[in-house]
């Protein structure tokens, strides 16, 4: 059966230092209490004052409980000049048995701690994930939801240049009507809101983020009706990203032979953008007509990281063993037995919002997957293919390096996915 996420009581945040926001959205409102009774005034005015007066009040002030008192904790250099601390904002509201109102927002010095790896972005991926499109951000398989605004003109208290932060948030109020994937909502609209609010006060040049008003799937279940489980087929899930502009030329510019269809992350970032496209039939693989040749490349994707996310992308891609610095200079033939036929090359630009890292991937058609070792030739014409991809990504005006204005690009280096 497909994988269908529980979505009314959302997890925080496992393993990580974080804490939440949770908020509603205006056009989830429900009825403002207004005789005063019991605690709701009191708990109003506390929202009102809390977390810098960064939380949206408007949005919020009806869903505020009437039954118990609120407590407020919160600190951060935005919050306390006097605080030690890496947060920028560190703020909850809680009312306990009720709900709570959770907000970080931290400084991206280092890596994201949320991934912001091609793989977990793909739309299509059979991982959960939701996005806000127009917003640079996601909700990812362990209902852990960011978002990242740029502050170009660095953030105040910092030691080190910093151009970007990324803020984290949560909702965890009976709002009503809230369900699949409309419960995300109400926390992108919060972290938009204290990110905005973040990039004002500090007068950091960061382009105010639009309110998103919609939050899409972009994963895709996968069914069966054999009792056995095979014949799986696809259930897209509003088909994320099918079709989308800046990816439609990936493969057919490389000059891949083939009927290609491509899809993309709806995010329209200047930081962050992720495509990919394949011959094969997105909803059977299996039955793609006519078959792929073995060694036709059948599936490609492209991505790019710009300004404080490119050192992010990096560092995850080095961490799993992916990146260029970590296997510099490797060049093998022997695929193992049930490895990818899979290739990625890197790259490095200047673009709109600061350097970039690109990264493609080409990946082959095989009948087999035993242990399989290329000829010369073969790893020759795949090492061809990622540069032809890469160089046909890197030109196409309507492709987010030509969007993002990118230019002085150098090869880095290749990555085989099958070791």
């Amino acid at each position: 059966m497909g994988r269908v996420p529980s979505r009314w009581r959302k997890p925080l945040f496992i393993g990580l230092p974080f804490v939440l926001l949770v908020t509603g959205a205006v056009f989830f409102l429900g009825t403002d209490r207004s005789d005063g009774s019991g605690h709701s005034a009191a708990n109003r005015a506390q929202l009102k004052r809390a977390c810098a007066g960064l939380l949206p009040y408007e949005e919020l002030r009806g869903l505020v409980p009437d039954d118990v008192a609120g407590t407020v904790s919160q600190y951060g250099t935005m919050l306390d000049p006097d605080e030690d601390s890496h947060s920028l904002v560190n703020c909850s509201i809680t009312w306990p048995g009720h709900g709570s109102v959770r907000v970080r927002a931290v400084a991206l010095i280092s890596r994201l701690p949320m991934t912001v790896r091609a793989e977990d972005i793909l739309p299509g991926a059979d991982e959960l994930g939701y996005e806000a499109p127009g917003i640079t951000g996601r909700v990812d398989k362990g209902g852990r939801m960011w978002v990242v605004a740029e502050c170009p003109d660095g953030l105040e208290g910092r030691v080190r240049e910093v151009s970007g932060m990324y803020v984290t948030a949560a909702v965890d109020l009976p709002v009503p009507g809230k369900g699949k994937p409309a419960a995300y909502l109400p926390d992108f609209r919060t972290a938009v809101q204290v990110a905005n609010g973040i990039t004002a006060a500090q007068k950091c040049g960061g382009t105010p983020l639009e309110l998103p008003t919609r939050v899409l799937d972009t994963y895709e279940a996968h069914v069966s009706k054999d009792a056995d489980g095979g014949n799986m087929k696809v259930v897209g899930i509003d088909e994320p990203g099918r079709g989308v502009k800046k990816c439609r030329g990936l493969g057919r510019r490389a000059g891949f032979p083939g009927k290609w269809t491509a899809a993309g992350d709806l995010q329209d970032s200047r930081l962050l953008s992720v495509c990919s496209a394949t011959v094969l039939d997105r909803e059977d693989p299996m039955d793609t007509d006519p078959a792929p040749p073995d060694g036709a490349v059948v599936e490609v994707t492209a991505a790019s990281w710009a300004g404080p996310l490119s050192e992010s992308a990096d560092a995850q891609y080095y961490r799993s063993g992916d990146n260029v610095a970590f296997r510099a200079g490797v060049r093998t033939r022997a695929i193992p037995e049930s490895e990818p036929h899979e290739l990625a090359l890197w790259a490095r630009s200047e673009c709109a919002a600061g350097s970039a890292y690109h990264r493609v991937t080409v990946r082959t058609e095989t009948s087999s997957v035993d242990e399989y070792t290329l000829s010369e030739a073969e790893r020759t014409k795949f090492s061809k293919d990622a540069r032809e991809l890469m160089d046909s990504y890197l030109a196409d005006p309507d492709g987010w390096p030509g969007q993002q204005r990118c230019h002085g690009s150098r090869i880095l280096g290749e990555v085989e996915g099958w070791r």
